[in-house]
């Protein structure tokens, strides 16, 4: 495989970010006008990882590659961008037990308001999965004729990132340190890589996007960084693992810059005070601004 493919609709967004969706008809807004929304009902709540974990299945789907049945292992190496990488059975059956729940989640979308649609509804299973035991691992299958709805609707709007695989893992030829690939350092990996992306995104009018560890709104809930990644749990003191994760978060910038997909003027440390993070830029748009003050 050679492109990793991600999400990047609203619904997909909103999905990875926010929780008590289940039970209720969700409305995403797409756009300043507030006629112009889609419509969805998802029947299980969503993690990050899982959101993370249905991107390498359908990478997998459209790669052809899968055709003949695959097994968790096959997905934990394509979210590592390693496909000789070896997973820790209890790794292989957190995997499995993720693939089962997400083929038995079922999404409803009713496509978007005030806009031309190809498919007014997309629905069904979340993956359309299938699972048969075998000798000591369950082979996992695409159903025939199965769609992945959450998917299809985001094709035909062009909202989907693909990135080349080899950005998911480490190249020490290339001087990059190699880190150590647990569930912190791997989501942080792949919300990063989403966030470039839209920043980088040729003819965007984004200038910058602010990527913060810590964050509460006026009531006192965190909502940051580590929250939406689920790396905030229970009894865990979020200021030590913000501290960890910006490490994490330093030193997969840094073997980026090392392979010359950012440069340094293309991102920020935040600083304790504002919670830890990065602070990421688009250098053209950063440039392009400048010039015009010069000019003016």
């Amino acid at each position: 495989m050679e492109q990793f493919i991600m999400n990047n609709c609203k619904i997909a967004n909103e999905l990875r970010k926010y929780r008590d969706l289940t039970g209720c008809v969700n409305r995403a807004v797409l756009s300043d006008d507030q006629k112009n929304y889609v419509e969805y009902v998802i029947t299980r709540e969503l993690s990050y990882m899982d959101m993370v974990t249905a991107n390498a299945v359908y990478s997998l789907w459209r790669s052809g590659e899968g055709e003949n049945g695959f097994r968790a292992e096959t997905i934990g190496q394509i979210m590592a961008g390693d496909m000789d990488r070896r997973l820790r059975p209890e790794k292989q059956d957190e995997i499995e037990a993720r693939l089962q729940r997400l083929a038995g989640t079922e999404l409803y979308i009713l496509a978007d308001h005030d806009q031309q649609a190809m498919q007014e509804v997309y629905e069904g299973a979340f993956l359309p999965l299938t699972w048969e035991a075998g000798r000591s691992r369950l082979r996992f299958r695409f159903r025939e004729g199965g769609q992945m709805p959450l998917y299809q609707y985001a094709e035909e709007r062009n909202q989907l990132i693909r990135i080349p695989v080899s950005l998911l893992r480490d190249d020490e030829t290339l001087g990059q340190a190699r880190l150590n690939n647990n569930d912190r350092t791997l989501l942080l990996r792949h919300y990063l890589l989403q966030e470039l992306e839209i920043v980088r995104y040729p003819g965007n009018r984004i200038d910058e996007r602010e990527v913060r560890l810590l964050k509460r709104d006026e009531a006192g809930n965190e909502y940051g960084l580590l929250w939406v990644l689920g790396l905030a749990g229970e009894g865990k003191s979020p200021s030590v693992e913000a501290k960890r994760a910006q490490q994490t978060v330093d030193q997969l910038l840094d073997n980026w810059r090392k392979s010359g997909y950012v440069t340094q003027e293309q991102y920020q440390p935040l600083p304790e005070e504002k919670g830890y993070g990065v602070l990421l830029l688009n250098g053209d748009n950063t440039e392009k601004k400048r010039n015009k003050k010069r000019k003016k």
